[in-house]
């Protein structure tokens, strides 16, 4: 039989080792604090699930609850690690107050699978998509930085654009981070830049996740990704078999960089490191340039395809140029783009001018500002302009052709 003045000393000597209140224990255990007094004035017993939760809270094992600690016990904690596990679990408490209230998110919490549900029933053939993604090259150089803020909101827009390039609609985010610290001024800031920009997209934000890894990340370093879900009817989503000849090129304008650009960009400050805070015009410097979230399309997408404009996108990776971007171009078509339509925004008009590729490099390695690109019809585009203009700012590159002279080529300049 269990011993309730020995379980009673047991608890309230290693809340005390911990540094915890009672009341901070009990919010940890989602109880409340006078169930905690009463455990350690011997006045009740917690249960066996609870006796578990205990343990696992303060950093012992059941067996110390129990039955005491004897002398001889040697013990590591967490705090050998560098972990703080009680500042931990109030971070993580502060963040799951971000979770976006949403009558379909049924459940969010910590480490815990996200419960959500969607109506499909005006769909006939629902399809579910869903994608994991990571900052890429960037993250290293917002890390080091200080643009913990910047790489969130392009890590949202880039997970978003993910799903809405094929006309779905992401409707749930859940972000994860590894870090060696438990800097929550940091880890709060970036949970409220998720959200944030989940939000201005109509995106249900999930949470974010934090896993305290002080043996493996140095103070200041993480690791950040997103996951993100939406549903469909396939009817009515965009895999580019609309696509004709003579539907107009729009470029979506965009003011960040893609990771797969970036490596270029490390290059180039490897070779100029003097210009990393340079101004590239008389208001902006370079490094705050080169941080600038990706646009996120999800509603301008949305917008389109309600008004049926969108026969095809194309995302944009590394250039407008790049023929992998337009893969869902139906055999036997391509895109004919007019660079001239293209106005350089200043950053990479800047990184040119250094004279470090030439003209055929640098339009196969940067994009120019373009962040995707959509086959809209002839007769409606216009229309298809005037909506878009309530988003971003768009230019038209050109027109879908026919490919008799650049054979299976799918992009080529006018």
């Amino acid at each position: 039989m269990l011993d309730r003045e020995k379980v009673a000393r047991a608890i309230a000597e290693q809340r005390r080792i911990k540094g915890m209140t009672q009341k901070q224990l009990a919010d940890i255990l989602n109880v409340s604090y006078q169930a905690v007094s009463r455990w350690e004035q011997g006045l009740s017993l917690p249960s066996v699930d609870m006796i578990y939760d205990i343990a696992q809270s303060l950093e012992t094992t059941v067996d110390f609850l129990l039955n005491g600690l004897s002398e001889e016990r040697k013990v590591i904690k967490y705090e050998d690690t560098g972990l703080d596990t009680r500042k931990l679990y109030m971070i993580k408490k502060r963040l799951n107050s971000l979770v976006t209230p949403d009558e379909r998110l049924l459940r969010a919490k910590y480490t815990e699978p996200v419960f959500f549900r969607f109506d499909i029933s005006a769909m006939d053939d629902p399809v579910w998509v869903s994608a994991n993604h990571v900052p890429g090259s960037k993250e290293r150089f917002a890390v080091e930085n200080g643009y913990d803020r910047e790489l969130c909101m392009d890590l949202v827009s880039n997970a978003a654009n993910n799903l809405i390039r094929f006309g779905v609609r992401p409707a749930f985010l859940q972000a994860n981070i590894v870090c060696g610290n438990n800097d929550s001024g940091q880890i709060l800031l970036m949970g409220e830049a998720l959200k944030e920009a989940c939000e201005r997209s109509q995106i249900v934000f999930a949470g974010l996740e934090v896993s305290g890894q002080a043996v493996n990340y140095h103070a200041g370093e993480y690791r950040i990704g997103a996951s993100v879900i939406g549903v469909a009817d396939r009817k009515k989503m965009i895999t580019g078999e609309r696509i004709t000849e003579g539907d107009v090129l729009i470029g979506l304008r965009t003011e960040g960089i893609p990771s797969v650009s970036y490596p270029f960009v490390k290059v180039i400050l490897d070779r100029r490191p003097d210009i990393v805070y340079a101004k590239i015009d008389e208001q902006n410097l370079l490094i705050d340039e080169l941080m600038k979230p990706n646009a996120c399309y999800v509603n301008v997408v949305s917008a389109l395809q309600e008004q049926n404009l969108v026969h095809g996108i194309f995302a944009i990776s590394n250039s407008v140029f790049n023929r992998k971007c337009y893969h869902t171009m139906p055999k036997g078509l391509g895109a004919g783009i007019f660079v001239s339509q293209i106005s350089i925004p200043a950053m990479f008009q800047y990184l040119y001018d250094l004279n470090l590729m030439d003209w055929e490099c640098f339009l196969r390695d940067f994009p120019l500002g373009i962040g995707m690109v959509l086959a809209v019809p002839e007769k409606q585009c216009d229309s298809a302009v005037e909506i878009i203009g309530k988003y971003h700012q768009c230019c038209r590159l050109g027109t879908v052709q026919k490919d008799d002279e650049h054979p299976d080529a799918r992009v080529w300049l006018v």
